[in-house]
């Protein structure tokens, strides 16, 4: 009986979108397994005397998996806290110990891959991988749409080339566009030097000796425009992501800075030095500034190879802790900053170094503290939350029941339609409640999920109403607001 599903090369295994976040691949003489495929793979072998080609090339595809394994995961320890591009709010975090994918095995026949929390596309040379969102990418449309940011790497590229996940970046700047808008044309102040009846600003000295007798003065003066560089920095992106079909509905915006450009031609470079509104009401321009220059500028990465790299990762954990706080803070619920007041602990040298502790949400009530983190991860429904989450969760309480009385914690997961129903959590209407002790007191703890549809029809109007009822959730079974 052959038990395995389709035949496929592991080279388009690793570019076709197969690969999601938050999963563990294993290949065992040559077959493909994981818990999310409806069947095991067959990777297809070269045949002996066959020619070696890109996709059947075993030696240069484990060569390529394990560089991408390596780079990636040292660059984002390196650099992946001053790689994160905030976008308006102070407390979007990426977790730097998130990695891309952990490879282990001796070769393509017989290794495992493992994914975490970041997503997105990795070109090099003929090679390519890419790491799909396990919930879809209508699921990725809904959260950038509502939470602002993503992760590039600065030295690993973010080309345009319509392979991996460039529209991601293209959807965020539309948005921007969009909300931008909203406060009207820019507008800057230019310097003009005209020849006017009546006198302007500064008039030049030794013109008014020289044609005083013309009854005209060449004066210098500053008037507000809509014109600047900024609109042209905005017109070239908009042109460069133009193909993506949800650009359609900013068209008018795009007309709009078109008139305002009044046919003035800049060049890259020109753009490229475009420089903030000083105006702070304008403050959203300044961020579609940010996100214009990364399109336009369209790095490209090197991964010590001469062949065209490129890649562009979102941290999928970080929108959707973003997501989740927007969507409490907006339903009314108190939802205290992560820096209002920072509680640390010692760190346990003699320098003086404390540890931060930082909770993902600190929700606040008449009562007391609710205290949540929220994991992106899949949740375990054999073993239930790791060790390390719980031993995380412990300290928290400790640390602020000091200065207030905890009424509840716990942690927030998404979960899919499918498994949501696997694990009957209509019955406990989304939440799994118990208690913990701290210092004989008992605290209820609860792991809330938000649940993801996985039908693609009216996927937006399922997401609001799932908002919707997560936010009822909260409030009636745990905060128990009134």
């Amino acid at each position: 009986v052959n038990l395995l599903g389709s035949n496929m090369w592991l080279f388009d295994v690793i570019k076709n979108g197969t690969l999601v976040d938050n999963q563990t691949y294993m290949v065992q003489d040559g077959v493909l397994h994981n818990r999310r495929l409806d069947a095991p793979i067959n990777l297809n072998k070269r045949a002996n005397g066959q020619w070696s080609y890109p996709y059947n090339n075993d030696q240069a595809i484990w060569r390529f998996i394990n560089e991408i394994s390596t780079n990636v995961n040292e660059a984002l320890v390196k650099r992946g806290a001053n790689a994160l591009v905030l976008f308006n709010d102070s407390e979007y975090e990426h977790n730097t110990d998130d990695t891309l994918l952990r490879v282990s095995g001796v070769n393509v026949a017989n290794f495992t891959l493992t994914t975490g929390n970041l997503i997105g596309f990795i070109k090099q040379g003929k090679y390519s991988l890419k790491i799909s969102s396990r919930f879809g990418d209508n699921f990725l449309r809904f959260i950038i749409a509502d939470a602002d940011g993503f992760l590039e790497l600065e030295n690993l590229g973010g080309q345009i080339n319509g392979d991996g996940y460039e529209w991601l970046l293209a959807y965020l700047w539309n948005i921007k566009f969009k909300r931008a808008y909203r406060l009207g044309l820019p507008k800057t102040y230019i310097t003009k030097n005209e020849k006017l009846g009546r006198v302007r600003g500064k008039i030049d000295v030794v013109d008014y000796f020289n044609n005083k007798t013309l009854g005209k003065n060449l004066c210098s003066y500053r008037e507000h425009s809509y014109e600047n560089p900024a609109a042209s920095l905005f017109l070239a992106t908009y042109e460069m992501i133009e193909h993506y079909s949800f650009c359609q509905h900013t068209r008018n915006i795009y007309n709009a800075f078109l008139i305002a450009n009044k046919g003035v031609k800049r060049t890259r470079k020109e753009i490229l030095r475009t420089q903030y509104f000083t105006n702070p009401f304008y403050n959203d321009y300044n961020v579609l500034i940010d996100l214009s220059k990364k399109i336009i500028s369209q790095k490209s990465s090197d991964f010590s190879s001469d062949e065209a790299s490129s890649s562009f990762l979102f941290d999928v954990s970080m929108l959707f802790e973003y997501f989740i706080r927007k969507l409490i803070k907006r339903a009314g619920i108190i939802v205290r900053s992560k820096y209002a007041q920072i509680h640390k602990i010692s760190a346990g040298i003699n320098t003086g170094y404390m540890r931060k502790l930082e909770p993902d949400l600190v929700l606040e009530s008449a009562e007391g503290l609710y205290i949540f983190d929220v994991k992106y991860k899949t949740f375990d429904s054999k073993f239930g939350l790791g060790r390390e989450d719980l031993f995380q969760l412990h300290t928290y309480i400790g640390q602020y029941a000091n200065e207030a009385k905890i009424k509840g914690c716990g942690f927030i997961y998404p979960i899919s339609q499918k498994r949501w129903a696997s694990l009957h959590l209509d019955s406990t209407n989304g939440v799994i409640s118990t208690n913990i002790k701290q210092h004989g007191v008992d605290i209820p703890f609860h792991v809330v999920f938000f649940k993801i549809t996985e039908c693609d029809l009216e996927f937006n109007l399922s997401m609001r109403n799932e908002c919707l009822d997560f936010c009822t959730r909260l409030k009636e079974k745990i905060i128990q607001m009134v």
